[in-house]
């Protein structure tokens, strides 16, 4: 259960890095606050290593570039989760200390004394840049979670108080009442083959029945309610919408207690979206 509860955590999604712009405002701010601090502080001694501080910036700088840039776009990493950004963050401070090293590290007769000079330089590397890497992202993810708060907001207001609050009940094909739920509790309903998995609230917790029938099924049991058709393979609660965004073909949904989930609005259902949610866009 913990080691479950764990990868759940690792896979989740970290969107606040994927735009062009979070990621050079990462680089940015690295090579600002690595300057600032070196030329301020000098710590570790500096003053004995030989090097420049430009350099060392310089060094840092290029290859988070890099990294950021076109490596994760060679490599097919577009959209980080948590354990890659966890892998990321690793294997840039190891290609930063190599370069530092090979640029500035003394010319050691042996191996040993080589690697333990590397290891030194990568404690250092780590003490510099590990603190204002975290508090960045931290920040990047805070900022993202009060845009869709602010989304949600926006949302909400919009939203007819006269909407009814109604018991949604589902049948199975062998007429046996599987699931009864208040429609305000219904969360999104994904087709899976022969079933659809229905993702609910059950109090304050997220769970999931797996109901023998098709979306179609359930689309004509759940007509006139908030629950829209959006893709050939699911239904979302607008009400319990917490952000979206507009893509190519229509728009990728999160809701309420089930952030991890992008649900798709697909381009033949674009239309019905935009107008069940008052979008005002223009075609």
């Amino acid at each position: 259960m913990f080691m479950k509860a764990v990868i759940d955590i690792l896979q989740r999604e970290v969107p606040y890095l994927n735009s062009s712009r979070n990621k050079a405002l990462l680089v940015a701010f690295l090579a600002v606050f690595t300057l600032i601090f070196l030329v301020v502080y000098n710590p570790f001694n500096m003053i004995e290593w030989g090097g420049s501080i430009l350099g060392y910036v310089g060094i840092g700088t290029v290859v988070m570039l890099v990294s950021q840039f076109p490596l994760r776009n060679i490599l097919g990493v577009r959209k980080f989760r948590l354990y890659h950004l966890f892998i990321w963050i690793i294997g840039e401070l190891f290609v930063i200390t190599f370069f530092v090293y090979l640029v500035y590290g003394p010319l050691f007769p042996t191996f040993k004394e080589r690697v333990h000079e590397y290891l030194e330089t990568l404690k250092f590397v780590c003490l510099i840049i590990i603190g204002p890497y975290f508090l960045f992202v931290w920040f990047l993810a805070y900022r993202h979670k009060l845009s869709n708060y602010q989304d949600v907001a926006r949302y909400n207001a919009s939203i007819d108080p006269g909407i009814d609050n109604k018991l949604l009940t589902i049948i199975a094909e062998n007429n046996k009442t599987v699931l009864a739920i208040n429609s305000n509790h219904l969360l999104f309903v994904r087709s899976s083959g022969n079933y659809v998995d229905i993702y609910y609230l059950k109090g304050d917790i997220l769970s999931k029945e797996l109901v023998r029938m098709s979306l179609k099924g359930i689309e004509v049991k759940l007509k006139g309610s908030s629950v829209l058709r959006v893709h050939r393979s699911y239904m979302v609660n607008t009400n319990m919408i917490s952000s979206f965004k507009k893509t190519r073909k229509g728009y990728n949904i999160r809701v309420q207690h089930a952030s991890e989930e992008i649900i798709p609005v697909s381009l033949g259902y674009k239309d019905q979206f935009e107008e069940a949610l008052g979008l005002n866009v223009p075609h």
